[in-house]
């Protein structure tokens, strides 16, 4: 069990060294050792029915330009419209992480069985090599990408971009060629996303946790515990992770000031 910001810190170098990728990784903070890292799209849902994906969007879609036209993306951009409904708070197959571990490990603590996942996109990205089904045509071209294939991009068939694939999943009733997710970096549509160092997964034919689909080479688990929550809490605030810094807005800074007034 992790007790201080410097074991957190301490785990952290300690799994990047076994890493393949360890130059660059993400995280998440859960709100309970027990929730598996899984889109709020595929959650049981308390009546025990389950989301509409190609409806919530389409209604979304056409419902919120009247309610923030400032953040409204052009209609086909349907990568940045994905981003947005994830953000704020649609049941969506995207996972949100971070490259801030800090700003992870502050979202975790704010509830009483913290947890921080750590994952290693770019190893995530390298098992996505051929599809899991066939397609119309015999053979198809893996678009290749250095890191995170551009979600926007949707190359001519035999071709495939895996970060579209996965996110042309959400609007065409789940047609795709891929089972596991894909690390991607999203466009900045919200303001809060540049703030919370957004960075996304996005699930494809597998309705299943990620921490189900790959293994320890990929994706690392550190508990917090709990009776360390406010001690942690109180030093990140002195290193400058407060609610305002998450939510950069007059609703954070509410909440921020409300804590320490």
């Amino acid at each position: 069990m992790i007790t201080t910001i410097r074991g957190f810190i301490s785990k952290i170098r300690k799994q990047i060294s076994v890493w393949e990728f360890p130059q660059y990784v993400w995280f998440r903070g859960e709100p309970d050792v027990e929730t598996r890292l899984l889109p709020k799209l595929y959650r049981p849902k308390s009546d025990g029915l389950e989301h509409n994906e190609n409806k919530l969007l389409q209604m979304f879609r056409m419902k919120a330009p009247s309610f923030a036209p400032g953040l409204i993306p052009p209609r086909e951009n349907i990568d940045e419209w994905l981003f947005l409904a994830q953000h704020v708070g649609l049941p969506t197959r995207l996972l949100d992480w971070s490259e801030n571990s800090l700003l992870a490990l502050y979202f975790a603590l704010k509830q009483d069985k913290p947890v921080v996942w750590m994952l290693d996109p770019m190893a995530l990205n390298t098992k996505l090599k051929v599809p899991n089904k066939p397609i119309k045509h015999d053979k198809i071209i893996i678009e290749k990408f250095d890191e995170f294939p551009l979600t926007w991009f949707r190359p001519k068939l035999p071709s495939i971009n895996i970060g579209h694939d996965n996110i042309r999943r959400a609007w065409e009733a789940d047609k795709g060629s891929f089972d596991l997710p894909v690390a991607v970096h999203p466009t900045y549509i919200h303001p809060r996303m540049l703030a919370q160092r957004s960075v996304f997964t996005i699930h494809g034919g597998k309705k299943e946790p990620i921490d189900a689909l790959v293994d320890a080479t990929i994706i690392a688990k550190f508990e917090i515990l709990p009776k360390s929550r406010q001690i942690m809490l109180n030093d990140l605030s002195r290193l400058g992770i407060q609610e305002s810094d998450a939510f950069p807005d007059l609703d954070g800074l509410a909440r921020e000031l409300a804590t320490i007034y």
